[in-house]
């Protein structure tokens, strides 16, 4: 019996090293990461049609670009939701005297373990300079936006936990004035998941911090939207109507 006893045993040990071997091949390197598309579910926007079509451009920023199309697809759900009133170009393209373009950068898209993807500072210094920068109408945009962020305290550690993590930078370029006005504004937030569920509570964590920003990328892009119709020169018939409505008698 104990030659037998002895065998078990070995077999046990192996399979114990086997086991090991595969959590280290599951668990090591790249597999500590998720990323996930970035998609928008809003509706096509009706009543904020630009006579003057802002330029507007996406690139994906990140040294891992995964999904390859991230800055594709998330291009062609804009032209979607905004339709003629974006003209689309290279990122790269300088912006012409009298027009406005809004650039999107992905900078930052998925779920890592263990670790946080973004620095509280670096967020905080770039919230500084967008609100430096942004002038006059700009303010507001900035203000609304950055009021909305999302995203952990800088002492909470990610060791244990999946940290979804999304950052857009949008850039403003407003050449309309003999005083040019450029700024970015960061839009970034934060979701960390246990991992209860393995890769899905990864890519759980990477997908809660992509709708929470693509709710406040939307909402800067209508902002945006507003003020440049708003300040549009209005049309004959427009200016007729204003006329009367101002001058109408009271009866």
């Amino acid at each position: 019996m104990a030659p037998l006893a002895g065998g078990i045993i070995v077999q046990i040990k192996q399979t114990i090293i086997i086991a090991a071997m595969i959590a280290l091949a599951v668990f090591g390197g790249c597999a500590t990461e998720r990323h996930i598309s970035p998609t928008l579910s809003e509706s096509p926007r009706t009543g904020l049609e630009l006579k003057t079509p802002i330029f507007g451009a996406v690139f994906d920023g990140r040294a891992t670009q995964d999904p390859k199309d991230a800055a594709s697809q998330l291009q062609a759900d804009l032209s979607r939701i905004y339709g003629t009133s974006i003209e689309w170009d290279s990122y790269f393209t300088k912006t012409p005297q009298g027009r406005v373009a809004v650039r999107v950068r992905i900078v930052m898209l998925g779920a890592s373990f263990g670790s946080r993807l973004i620095s509280s500072t670096a967020f905080a210094n770039a919230v500084s300079s967008a609100q430096s920068s942004a002038a006059g109408t700009w303010g507001s945009v900035v203000g609304n936006v950055s009021a909305q962020q999302s995203v952990l305290a800088g002492s909470l550690s990610g060791e244990g936990w999946w940290n979804g993590a999304a950052w857009i930078d949008l850039e403003v370029q407003d050449y309309r004035s003999a005083k040019p006005i450029s700024f970015t504004l960061p839009i970034v937030a934060e979701h960390r998941e246990s991992n209860m569920w393995g890769y899905s509570s990864g890519d759980k964590a990477a997908r809660i911090a992509w709708q929470q920003v693509s709710v406040q990328l939307t909402r800067a892009m209508d902002t945006i939207f507003r003020a440049v119709r708003d300040q549009e020169p209005l049309t004959f018939n427009k200016r007729i109507l204003k006329w009367f409505k101002l001058n109408a008698p009271i009866s």
